[in-house]
């Protein structure tokens, strides 16, 4: 195994040598430390890439992050100290898209427990060097054949009420169970279901499992909500098909929730605008979906019978280190209970995002912090156990 690196660009003294102690506690076998960013960069070209880079941020620094990364020659970053608010959230971006892991030391020295915290999920350059296995793309006829002998799953992921900690609901999610045991996600062969005008069958393939996991298992209060494209809606007797089959299944509408998916303008809105109040009159939910991404807009939060605000996950992204994110998603959740909109979070993955959540007001979460979407006998498993008179409480 190679053994890890680090480069230390800050002035000598106590704080160098206290970062310098922590990075070799914490398994990096060769750490520099210098004070100059030209003659860093030429190290770092000389000797070639190190894992991870700890510096504060200067022009001249800056200029070496830029380069740096450009050049493949650090693989992570932490930032010491405190850059000018509106500078870091462009900074922590751009690092990213270069492919870095960046954190932030706000202030204080880099001791070992605040590094060992800050480098929990950086993995070593030896872990880096192992090449991805490439997933070779399926043909469109294998994809609409998949959905025709049922390959293609429904995977539920529980929505959890932070209030209680227990299971309110489901988000159904699409997954590909092909033969040889590979698991693909909608990524793969959603796009081809779309150009052969096949997402309102995956929907209703996905409604008809999803309903058959809940009746088998007595979950009878719990909720399902389901991704919903604006093309579907622009069909007419969409909401009506709707209504058909939910009665046929003798499931009741006011469990089911559709998130609206995109944010561009609804295609032939007259039709649009009849199959949603259709839909809500029938009782079911409609969540504006991914809010705060893309093109959602305020303007199409007026204009739709919307019952649910769902923030996007970028809302939750680097929160502990971006004072503004943390002000936009209060006032994100304000705004839904100012509009008596229900709020829900996704993206949830670390107990720190779930309590600042939590603190703040936000009624209903969800994400691998909880639960992954499952399928088969983990799904069997959760919903035998929620079937009972003793519901699971997550938090």
């Amino acid at each position: 195994m190679t053994p890890r690196s680090a480069l230390i660009l800050k002035d000598p003294g106590l704080h160098r040598s206290t970062a310098a102690s922590a990075l070799q506690r914490l398994g990096f076998a060769q750490v520099m430390g210098m004070s100059c960013a030209t003659q860093a960069l030429e190290a770092l070209r000389d000797m070639g890439a190190v894992d991870l880079l700890l510096c504060d941020v200067r022009a001249a620094r800056l200029q070496l992050l830029r380069t740096a990364a450009r050049e493949q020659l650090i693989r992570g970053v932490v930032i010491i100290g405190e850059p000018l608010p509106e500078l870091w959230p462009a900074l922590s971006r751009l690092l990213t898209l270069h492919g870095l892991y960046v954190r932030r030391l706000v202030s204080g020295p880099a001791t070992h427990e605040r590094l060992q915290k800050l480098l929990g999920e950086f993995a070593p350059s030896s872990a880096q060097a192992t090449l991805p296995t490439l997933c070779e793309m399926p043909a469109d006829r294998e994809i609409v054949a998949a959905l025709g002998h049922g390959e293609i799953r429904a995977a539920l992921q529980p929505k959890i009420d932070v209030g209680s900690g227990a299971i309110h609901g489901f988000e159904v999610l699409a997954r590909w169970q092909r033969g040889n045991g590979d698991e693909l996600p909608p990524r793969l062969f959603l796009p081809a279901l779309r150009r052969h005008g096949l997402l309102d069958a995956l929907l209703f393939d996905l409604l008809d499992q999803a309903v058959s996991h809940l009746q088998a298992h007595a979950c009878d209060e719990l909720g399902l909500a389901f991704n919903l494209e604006p093309a579907q809606l622009a069909q007419p007797g969409f909401a009506a098909r709707i209504e058909s089959r939910l009665q046929r299944l003798r499931f009741d509408p006011r469990r089911i929730t559709f998130e609206l998916t995109e944010s561009g303008r609804l295609p032939s809105p007259a039709i649009s605008l009849d199959n949603l109040l259709h839909l809500r009159l029938l009782g079911c939910g409609l969540a504006m979906d991914d809010y705060g991404a893309g093109q959602s807009t305020l303007q199409r939060l007026l204009e739709l019978p919307f019952s649910e605000l769902k923030l996007d996950a970028s809302f939750l992204a680097r929160l502990d280190q971006d004072p503004r994110r943390y002000a936009v998603l209060e006032n994100a959740l304000a705004l839904g209970r100012a509009l008596g909109l229900p709020v829900v979070a996704e993206g949830v993955e670390t107990q720190e995002q779930f309590l600042h959540l939590k603190r703040l007001g936000c009624e209903h979460v969800q994400g691998f912090y909880f639960s992954r979407p499952l399928l088969g006998s983990q799904l069997t498993h959760l919903l035998r156990g929620l079937g009972k008179a003793s519901m699971r409480r997550f938090c």
